[in-house]
């Protein structure tokens, strides 16, 4: 009679266990957020993407007059992203968790109507690159060990979760995009092709600059900068402008900046040399501007900033197509110009997919709110930090 009630105890207590599982409702089994008929990512893929959307969001918000960081109350905020879209930031998370979380499935879906896959050596060092950043952060080499698992775990998204997400499905993407664009692609991009975007879009140039001012250190350590005088800024104006007009008059670049870097006593490295695509100009607004301007082989001085601020540059726009085929030799090179001509065609071509899809949505997508990942800043008239609001409950993870 006492090993019945022994054994009826212990069924009790299992039966117990499974009133409180399913009670909570969740499930034993890993709870998924979105599918089809062909892959099911777990909740925890869409969490990890609800981060995400978040910390962009957050930057976003900060560009807003009316920012409070020390309360949450910014999420009801409309905010504008980089494409010029306005929302109700916390819905604006929202739908671009899921967009991220769609982009998953739309790229698997991708990779099986091309039959491509990921070959193991790829995948090995993505999972690798997971596991780092899990463990131990993505800054660990510069001595910041800062473990994502620390900041995801609490709020319910597993290693594999991560790893599928942040690693797994970018090289997906990559291999998706080489697939279709690169040579014996379904959507091939031809050498000629390339070249024309090369030379359209891309900008190769020199400069050199001065101060207009001089600087000097104080006992404390602090920096003070002071105008030059009207003569030695007509000085180093001269020298600029009899530079300009050597090139101008079809000198070489090089022979010019060498002359002046030996004469001045500088270093080579005075000199800066790049090529980039013009839109994505390095160099500042200013420049790029007169860069827009100038013909091939062509020179001018720019002057940017006021008083003890002041600087002179020389600009030098060279001949983008003397380079386009040595440029483009380069594998790397060659792939940096391919990513920039296709980039927003494969954006469109992945969200064809999206349209695509068949999938389901888990209702328990929907209960997860981003406030979850809110930390409130300090305040900057108060040296009492605030305390961070944690999700308003736990969610079981995928």
């Amino acid at each position: 009679m006492k090993q019945a009630v022994k054994i009826g105890s212990l069924l009790l207590a299992i039966l117990m266990v499974f009133s409180a599982v399913f009670a909570s409702g969740c499930s034993l089994q890993k709870q998924w957020s979105y599918k089809t008929s062909d892959k099911e990512l777990a909740i925890g893929v869409y969490i990890y993407n609800l981060d995400v959307a978040y910390q962009q969001a957050l930057e976003y918000a900060k560009k807003l007059d009316d920012y409070d960081g020390t309360n949450d109350k910014w999420l009801d905020l409309e905010i504008t992203d980089d494409d010029g879209n306005t929302a109700v930031a916390r819905q604006w998370m929202k739908d671009k968790a899921e967009e991220l979380t769609l982009t998953a499935l739309a790229v698997e879906k991708g990779l099986k109507d091309e039959g491509a896959t990921v070959d193991s050596a790829t995948l090995q060092a993505a999972d690798e690159q997971a596991k780092t950043n899990w463990n131990v952060g993505p800054y660990a080499n510069y001595g910041y060990v800062m473990p994502m698992s620390k900041e995801l775990e609490p709020h319910g998204v597993s290693f594999d979760s991560y790893k599928y997400a942040a690693s797994e499905v970018p090289a997906m993407q990559q291999v998706l995009f080489n697939t279709l664009y690169e040579k014996g692609g379904s959507q091939e991009v031809s050498d000629a092709e390339l070249e024309k975007f090369f030379n359209e879009n891309y900008v190769d140039y020199g400069y050199l600059s001065a101060n207009l001012y001089e600087s000097s250190t104080d006992e404390a350590g602090t920096t003070n900068n002071v105008a030059l005088s009207e003569d030695a800024i007509k000085q180093i104006t001269d020298k600029f402008d009899g530079m300009v007009k050597d090139l101008n008059s079809g000198k070489a670049f090089d022979d010019v900046t060498k002359a002046y870097t030996e004469a001045e006593g500088l270093s080579t490295d005075s000199v800066v040399n790049n090529t980039e695509l013009l839109k994505n100009f390095s160099a500042g607004d200013e420049l790029k501007a007169e860069i827009e301007k100038l013909d091939s082989g062509k020179a001018a001085t720019v002057k940017v900033g006021e008083g003890d601020s002041a600087m002179i540059y020389l600009v030098y726009k060279k001949d983008i197509t003397a380079i386009a085929k040595d440029y483009l030799e380069s594998a790397s090179n060659r792939s940096e110009v391919l990513t920039n001509m296709k980039t927003d065609d494969f954006k469109t071509y992945i969200k064809d997919l999206i349209k695509e899809l068949k999938y389901e949505k888990n209702a328990a997508v929907d209960s997860y709110d981003p406030k979850m990942f809110f930390v409130a800043e300090k305040p900057t008239t108060t040296a009492e930090s605030s305390e961070s609001e944690g999700s308003d409950s736990s969610k079981a993870e995928g």
